[in-house]
């Protein structure tokens, strides 16, 4: 099931209806009920690999607790790893590894035809293996007592709002709000409607919209000039941030409603002043997992400059192949890893640093030319994201650098600046001072007038026809 769906739409409000009126262990139980019948509704059959995933981190988030040995201890922790990464692995892996090595051989003049699998990638299977694996290194590591519940860590992953396309939680965010009963608070359901809305205009009114115009590029790129390509280039950027931004202002809107608050999972990324300011605004549960449970294993800052630079490129990698069983993720991860490298290393030399944490946007620091080299920067890297494969994405690239040719239709070109508009709009409403003064302290009219005509902009742009969400296929 799908956030932008009728399915959806008729879902929610009796889930919601049955919780306000149930008991907190009532509630409990049918918030997994739910959630996986939510997951069932794209295909029952992996409801068995989600259980697998459970059962095997479960207990082993158990043996590793209750072992008296380090040794002990990493054993069980080996295997809640490899398991979720054999799953990954032959799910999401396996026919790219196959392919891959079978075109390699071609190249060394071996004509071979390997054997690939049939399979259909499990729905968030990258998202759910990504938390029950943490789950299991965070106890290992001594930074969390396993729950003595398998129903509560069963929720724990399934929780519906998270569960196909993020955020990516932590265990001491979100089960200790699980586990505990819960008191619904009027501002809760505030912000959580306006969430929601500010979401499904993020998705339905801005990617699904700028979509078309998007695959134009792609579709007709021999008819298009160099100005044409530079435009869906940043057009790109913003559709690819509404749709997902949508889909984690949806869950965390959708997760208050229950009185459940899920972590921000972007904060402004496109007003980024240096690109290691963006990695640290967008897509912040990933980030901060990468963080955490690859690039602090492999030394960090620890090691030297060098391989500081060295483990940001290694973890970028790895994030990039986390998207997607395609060379073009690989390559989109690996140049982001370049341009975090050259950003550190400039901040060695001149011995300046940014800040670790997010901070509310303050527009009147904001400097517009930095602003927008970080922003064209991560719009180029997002070519390679977009393409099919390499030699697409080397054409688009080859093509819009060549600057031959303008922009073959202005008015399509005009028409598209008012989506980029809202988009930060959004941005400004959401995240700045004044934004949250609104959303907290307006009349209830004025709200009502806001979010009224965000919500009309979403039917009139077509909320029943909306695309899937582009995360899903990750």
């Amino acid at each position: 099931m799908i956030f932008n769906s009728l399915a959806f739409a008729i879902f929610l409000p009796v889930v919601l209806a049955l919780y306000y009126i149930l008991s907190f262990k009532g509630q409990n139980r049918m918030l997994l009920v739910a959630s996986l019948f939510f997951y069932a509704w794209w295909d029952w059959r992996f409801l068995g690999l989600l259980a697998l995933t459970i059962l095997i981190d479960f207990y082993a988030s158990h043996a590793v607790y209750r072992a008296t040995t380090h040794k002990a201890k990493k054993r069980w922790m080996l295997l809640s790893v490899i398991s979720n990464v054999t799953v990954l692995v032959i799910f999401k892996y396996s026919n790219f590894f196959v392919k891959s090595f079978a075109i390699f051989l071609s190249k060394l003049g071996f004509a071979v035809h390997l054997p690939t699998l049939a399979l259909v990638l499990p729905i968030g299977i990258s998202f759910y293996t990504f938390m029950s694996m943490a789950y299991v290194i965070d106890v290992y590591r001594g930074q969390l007592k396993p729950t003595p519940h398998l129903f509560d860590f069963s929720l724990f992953v399934c929780y519906f709002p998270h569960l196909v396309a993020g955020p990516i939680l932590r265990a001491p965010q979100l089960l200790p709000q699980l586990t505990q009963e819960r008191r619904i608070k009027l501002e809760q359901i505030r912000d959580g409607i306006a969430l929601i809305v500010i979401g499904y205009v993020r998705k339905v009114v801005i990617a699904d919209l700028l979509a078309p115009f998007v695959g134009e590029a792609f579709s007709r790129m021999d008819s298009m000039g160099s100005g044409d390509l530079i435009i869906r280039m940043y057009l790109f950027a913003i559709q690819v941030y509404g749709d997902f931004a949508g889909y984690s202002d949806i869950a965390r809107g959708v997760s208050k409603l229950f009185g459940i608050e899920l972590n921000l999972n972007f904060a402004t990324p496109y007003l980024s002043q240096n690109i290691t300011e963006h990695w640290r605004r967008w897509h912040i549960s990933l980030s901060s997992w990468l963080r955490d449970y690859v690039y602090i294993p492999l030394g960090g800052s620890r090691k030297g400059k060098i391989r500081t630079y060295l483990n940001n490129f290694l973890t970028m990698l790895i994030g990039g192949l986390w998207h997607g069983a395609n060379w073009t993720y690989v390559v989109w991860g690996g140049l982001n890893g370049i341009f975090l490298g050259i950003h550190k290393a400039y901040l060695d030399i001149t011995g300046k640093t940014t800040s670790r944490t997010i901070q509310p946007t303050k527009w009147k620091f904001i400097t517009p030319i930095k602003v927008l080299f970080v922003f064209s920067i991560t719009a180029f890297v997002d070519i390679i994201f977009r393409s099919p494969n390499i030699s697409i994405a080397w054409k688009y690239v080859s093509k819009m650098c060549s600057f031959k040719g303008g922009i073959s239709n202005i008015g399509t070109s005009v028409y598209v600046i008012p989506f980029v508009v809202l988009s930060f709009a959004l941005d400004s409403l959401q995240y700045t001072g004044w934004g949250a003064r609104f959303v907290a302290q307006a009349s209830l009219w004025k709200r009502a007038i806001v979010f009224g005509a965000l919500f009309t902009a979403v039917l009139a742009a077509g909320a029943d026809n909306s695309q899937p969400f582009i995360y899903y296929q990750f």
